[in-house]
């Protein structure tokens, strides 16, 4: 079978630094101070802040809105500019979804990767193996899932695929094919997963996209996604 992989599940990313803990104020009185907030988002890895120290982040909170640039001071350790990643993290000044420096708490990979253009005949059963979804969202170019899957430690098919017969309609039609070897009743395990859609996306004769799924919790089976403009 093709496009067989192994899922990643949330893998923590070496970070290197002097010290990475959050901590409390104190007052004179020794009593702790507010806790500062933190934020988990998906982000786009785009490399060093400067040379080879620091790190910088890219990511839009949901579909179109501004582009978002955050700095750390921590380095993130043989990953390549590109990765979407899991952080943890604070803005240095308490606001969410603003460019800022911030204190990075944690880092994990994801599963991603471009969505595939090409229907591969793997990908006829799509639907066999179902999925458990928590949520879908669009951020710029990108459909990011958070969802459960029947756990295996064998390879199996997991990806984003086009039908190439809409390519060129106004909305083009993905779906979400996981098929495992071979069906089995175990656990489930929490996955997040973020793949490109641009080649598509960006069609001047795309308004949007819709994508397929065969979801047993929210009993949704299309997802529809609209350019803002």
């Amino acid at each position: 079978m093709s496009h067989l992989r192994h899922l990643r599940h949330a893998t923590p990313i070496l970070i290197a630094t002097s010290m990475l803990m959050l901590t409390a104020c104190a007052d004179d009185n020794g009593i702790d101070g507010p806790i500062r907030m933190q934020l988990w988002d998906i982000v786009t890895y785009e490399g060093p802040a400067s040379g080879s120290k620091g790190s910088v982040f890219t990511f839009r909170q949901v579909d179109d809105t501004p582009l978002v640039t955050l700095t750390a001071d921590e380095t993130i350790e043989e990953t390549e500019a590109g990765t979407r990643i899991m952080i943890r993290y604070i803005p240095e000044n308490g606001e969410a979804y603003r460019s800022d420096h911030i204190d990075l708490l944690t880092a994990s990979r994801i599963n991603q990767g471009p969505a595939t253009t090409e229907w591969k005949s793997d990908y006829d059963n799509w639907n066999r193996d179902s999925v458990w979804v928590y949520s879908a969202w669009r951020s710029g170019t990108y459909i990011n899932f958070h969802l459960r899957l029947t756990y295996s430690n064998e390879p199996r098919i997991f990806t984003l695929a086009l039908d190439p017969a809409t390519r060129e309609s106004e909305m083009p039609e993905f779906y979400l094919v996981h098929r495992m070897k071979e069906p089995v009743d175990y656990h489930d395990r929490a996955y997040f997963a973020s793949f490109d859609i641009a080649e598509v996306w960006n069609l001047p004769s795309a308004r949007g996209v819709k994508i397929h799924l065969a979801d047993t919790n929210l009993h949704k089976d299309i997802f529809t996604f609209y350019k803002s403009n």
